[in-house]
């Protein structure tokens, strides 16, 4: 199974200038607690790995790049074909960035899609894919939260099966 985590704005904004433009602590924590579970695999491509500055500890990193050259603590991969290949039947989550997340949506790879919608407008240059309302429907969402003046929630959504939007 493959998912994806992020968190976005009113625009599904991701970044803004290569960072992201709100600190939510809890959200952080959300993400890492994620992360971790399901065999702690993440997928994300080089330049959010450049981001971070180092891979996610108590994770296996994954990479997906153009470049042939060895980056320490992570696999390589050079192809989105390669993910369930080398994961083998473990569980990946994607974590961006927005190349990333439009490959593999555009690939109909991600199969649930774990969304902190905050709900303000940063003026973000790179963006989440729209969520097709036809292929994903809402599982769950917590109750709106607040800190450090934001507001957010948490949403999960699945995969339709294809039989089951016939």
């Amino acid at each position: 199974m493959i998912r994806a985590i992020v968190a976005v704005d009113q625009k599904m904004g991701i970044a803004k200038h290569g960072g992201q433009p709100w600190h939510i602590p809890d959200d952080e924590a959300y993400f890492s607690r994620q992360t971790k579970l399901y065999g702690g695999n993440v997928l994300m491509g080089s330049k959010t790995l450049a981001v971070m500055g180092e891979p996610l500890k108590g994770r296996n990193n994954f990479v997906l790049t153009r470049s042939q050259e060895h980056i320490d603590g992570v696999t390589v991969l050079h192809s989105l074909d390669k993910v369930n290949e080398t994961c083998g039947e473990d569980n990946v989550w994607s974590i961006g960035g927005a190349s990333l997340y439009s490959q593999m949506m555009e690939a109909g790879l991600l199969d649930e899609l774990y969304v902190t919608h905050i709900a303000a407008d940063f003026n973000c240059d790179k963006f989440f894919p729209a969520i097709p309302k036809a292929e994903y429907k809402l599982y769950q969402q917590s109750e709106p939260k607040q800190q450090n003046g934001f507001t957010y929630t948490y949403a999960v959504y699945k995969k339709v099966a294809a039989h089951a939007a016939t």
